[in-house]
Formats: structure tokens, C-alpha cells, sequence
């Protein structure tokens, strides 16, 4: 017996929206204020998906690691240059809470910057759209900077509704953010199917008891999306409502 699925959950970044390169270019400009290493587009794909805490967090330990990794070379040769290099590090380390002040800071002007939706996802949201379905995006980005990413790409108003960071609730993969949701949209739980492409997206579905869709062409690949136990995956965004019609079935 088919089962209807009344709402689709759908996580921002990697999902509705490729956001790389607003999120490369916010934290390389922090990384280059603070003197630190710029990040490529391969180490944002790795950091994202936990917040901007983490975001930065990883992307100022990626300079300090390279001066660790010095150190662990010169400890045989030059013990006083080896905890030169030590001590550098740990104080690279220090600027992680002036650096996530400037990042949030920077990024509330420049979260739009290159952003576009994956081919295919408007196309595929106009099919739920007018089926019916209520169509909600549900991210650890902040609920500003959420909303103004969904405007310039999709138009304002255009999901039922938009849950990111407002500092109220738990984030994902914190199940209290699925269920206030659903609340919002008068939906049950039991009846919503959840859209993500990394870990996080696919624990938070786990968690809440909901099918889940990753999508592949997002910022972590199948292999996570299989570790995670995805219930079906996607290459394409087109894909998106045949994956859903074959969980309904």
C-alpha cells in the first residue's frame, strides 16, 4: 500500500542552493584578515554542515595543523625551532572567537554572492508545489542569511516555511528542529520526507523516524550518504520527485 508523504523537508547548502563560493569567499577574507591560509573549494565541502562555529573553527585549524606538522619535522633537528612552531600554532588557535565575530559579520553582506540553485531543483519543487505538497527548508545557517539566500534564488515567500539558527531551538541533527517544524506546517512527523546531502541531514532524518533523499551532487558524495543510510539517493536534482514517488510506493 502507496503511502502519501504531505511535506518535504529540504536542507540550504548543497541541497537547494550551491553556496561554495559565498562560503569560500566570506572565509577566505576572514582567513586573509588574520593572516592565515586561504581554504579551497574541497575544504569547504568538508567543513560546512554543523554551523558557522565549526565552519571556522576547521578552516583556522587548517593553518595551525600545517604548522604542527612543521614542528613534528624539526623536533630531531631543532627542538627550540620545533616549539617555535608549536607555540605558533596554539596561538593561531587563539583567534577563533574574533574570527567567527568578523566571518558572521562579513557573511551578513555577503551570503548571496555566486549562489545559484542546482539544475533541476526549481523544476522539481514546481512539481510539489503543484501536487500539493508543503515544501520547507531546514538549515543550521542563520535564519537571516537563510532568507535572504532563498529570496535572491527562489523568490521570497516561496517555502511554507524557512527554519535556520534564530538562537530559539536545537540544530540539526537535533530532532526538536524536525518537530517544530512539522508543528509550523501542521504536518505530522509521519508524513514528511527529509532532502539533504551530508551526515548531518541524513542523522537528522534517522533521528525523527523520516525517509530520507541525499543528494549526491551536494558537498559530501555517495559514500556518505550510504554510511549514513540514505533511503534513496540522487545524482541530479531532476531526480528529486521520481526519488520521492518511489518511497511513496
Amino acid at each position: 500500500m502507496s503511502k502519501e508523504y504531505k511535506a518535504v523537508l529540504l536542507d540550504l547548502d548543497g541541497t537547494l542552493v550551491n553556496t561554495l563560493y559565498s562560503l569560500q569567499d566570506t572565509m577566505n577574507k576572514t582567513m586573509e584578515h588574520f593572516g592565515l591560509d586561504p581554504i579551497s573549494i574541497e575544504q569547504v565541502k568538508k567543513y560546512i554542515g554543523n554551523g558557522y562555529h565549526v565552519f571556522v573553527e576547521k578552516s583556522i585549524l587548517a593553518t595551525a595543523d600545517r604548522y604542527y606538522r612543521e614542528a613534528e619535522k624539526w623536533e630531531a633537528r631543532d627542538e627550540d625551532k620545533a616549539m617555535d612552531l608549536d607555540q605558533k600554532a596554539d596561538e593561531i588557535m587563539e583567534f577563533y572567537d574574533d574570527a567567527c565575530d568578523f566571518y558572521i559579520r562579513l557573511f551578513a553582506t555577503n551570503c548571496t554572492y555566486g549562489n545559484e540553485a542546482y539544475p533541476g531543483m526549481k523544476e522539481s519543487l514546481e512539481i510539489l508545489k503543484q501536487r500539493g505538497k508543503k515544501l520547507a527548508c531546514v538549515t543550521n545557517k542563520s535564519l537571516e542569511e537563510a532568507n535572504k539566500v532563498l529570496d535572491q534564488v527562489y523568490g521570497a515567500g516561496y517555502f511554507d516555511y524557512v527554519s535556520g539558527d534564530d538562537g530559539t531551538h536545537p540544530l540539526k541533527p537535533d530532532t526538536g528542529v524536525v518537530n517544530d517544524v512539522c508543528t509550523k506546517l501542521q504536518i505530522p512527523v509521519s508524513e514528511c520526507i527529509f532532502v539533504g546531502d551530508t551526515r548531518t541531514d541524513m542523522e537528522t532524518a534517522a533521528k525523527a523516524g523520516m525517509p530520507s533523499v541525499g543528494c549526491a551532487f551536494g558537498y559530501r558524495g555517495v559514500k556518505e550518504l550510504e554510511k549514513y543510510h540514505a533511503t534513496t539517493i540522487i545524482d541530479h536534482a531532476g531526480e528529486l520527485v521520481k526519488a520521492i514517488d518511489s518511497i511513496s510506493c
